[in-house]
């Protein structure tokens, strides 16, 4: 039992919102710029470098308990 004769039903498990900015050169090997970029937008390509940086953490959901 908690304050006030209130249970708690269920524990809550803080979700949170990660953001992130990602920066990458991409290498498509094609006849040309059309065919490059339809592979490039239904398969991916090779990825040779890649920056990743964290932007915010928003809670969605529970409670913060620190």
């Amino acid at each position: 039992m908690t304050k006030n004769n209130v249970t708690k039903i269920k524990e809550t498990k803080a979700t949170q919102c990660f953001t992130y900015e990602v920066t990458m050169l991409v290498h498509i090997i094609a006849d040309n710029e059309t065919t490059a970029k339809s592979q490039l937008d239904e398969k991916g390509g090779i990825v040779t470098k890649r920056e990743v940086k964290l932007l915010n953490i928003a809670i969605l959901y529970g409670e913060d308990k620190e």
